[in-house]
C-alpha cells in the first residue's frame, strides 16, 4: 500500500480544455466534501469537478476499504472511473484525487474524455511522493553502559531505529521495531535477563519512502 502526507498538483490541456488535478491526503473520510469545496472555489470557471477517493477505515481489528468516484455531470464512467483506476493501479490509500475541467469549446467525445481524465490523474500521480506505511512498536529500554555498543551494533544490523538516547545512571534507549521483527527482537532482549528493563511499550506506525 502507498500513502501520501502532502498535497500535489498537475494539469494537462486537451483541445483547449484544461484539466487541473489535485491529490490530497485523507485523514478522515468526512474531509472529502471540504476538499471538493476548496477545488470549486479555486477553479470557479470549471464546469466539472470529478473525483475518486480510497479510504481505509480502521477500528479494533477491523480494516474496511471505502471507495467512491464521481463523474460530476460528465457522461457516465468517463471521469471518476478512470481517476479511480489510476489510484488503484498504484495501491494508493487514504487519498482524494480531484480533476477540475475548464471547457475549451471543443467536445472531446466519451473516449476523449476518459483519456483526458486518466491523463490528468496520471500527471499529478507522477509528481507525488509516495510513502509506505509501517506498523510496529515503540519501546523504552533501560540498559547498562556495558551493553550500549553491543546493542547499537545489533540494532543497526537489524535495521532497528534508535530514536533517542538518555544517559543517566543507566542508558535509556527509545527505539522503534517493525511488527514482523518484534517476536525475534523480544526473545533476543530477554536473553540479557535483568540487565535490560522494558520501561514502556506502545503500538505505533510510521511512514517511509
Amino acid at each position: 500500500m502507498k500513502f501520501i502526507k502532502e498535497c500535489f498538483y498537475g494539469e494537462i490541456e486537451e483541445k483547449k480544455s484544461k484539466f487541473y488535478a489535485g491529490l490530497f491526503p485523507l485523514e478522515r473520510e468526512a474531509d472529502v466534501e471540504g476538499l471538493l469545496e476548496a477545488c470549486r472555489k479555486k477553479y470557479r470557471d470549471a464546469r466539472h469537478h470529478c473525483y475518486a477517493y480510497i479510504f481505509l477505515e480502521e477500528g479494533e481489528g477491523i480494516l474496511q476499504e471505502h471507495k467512491k468516484q464521481s463523474d460530476d455531470g460528465e457522461p457516465a464512467k468517463t471521469a471518476g472511473m478512470p481517476i479511480l483506476q489510476r489510484m488503484e493501479s498504484l495501491e494508493l490509500k487514504n487519498a482524494l484525487l480531484v480533476v477540475s475541467r475548464i471547457f475549451g469549446g471543443t467536445l472531446l467525445g466519451t473516449g476523449g474524455l476518459s483519456r483526458a481524465y486518466s491523463d490528468a490523474a496520471k500527471a499529478v500521480l507522477e509528481k507525488a511522493v509516495f510513502l509506505e506505511r509501517i506498523e510496529g512498536w515503540e519501546l523504552q529500554l533501560q540498559i547498562p553502559y556495558s551493553l550500549l555498543g553491543k546493542l547499537e551494533y545489533s540494532f543497526t544490523e537489524q535495521n532497528i531505529s534508535i530514536l533517542d538516547k538518555a544517559f543517566t545512571e543507566n542508558v535509556i534507549l527509545r527505539i522503534r521495531v517493525k511488527e514482523e521483527q518484534y517476536s525475534g527482537f523480544e526473545k533476543q532482549i530477554r536473553e540479557y535477563g535483568p540487565q535490560v528493563v522494558f520501561l514502556a511499550i506502545k503500538k505505533c506506525r510510521w511512514y517511509t519512502r
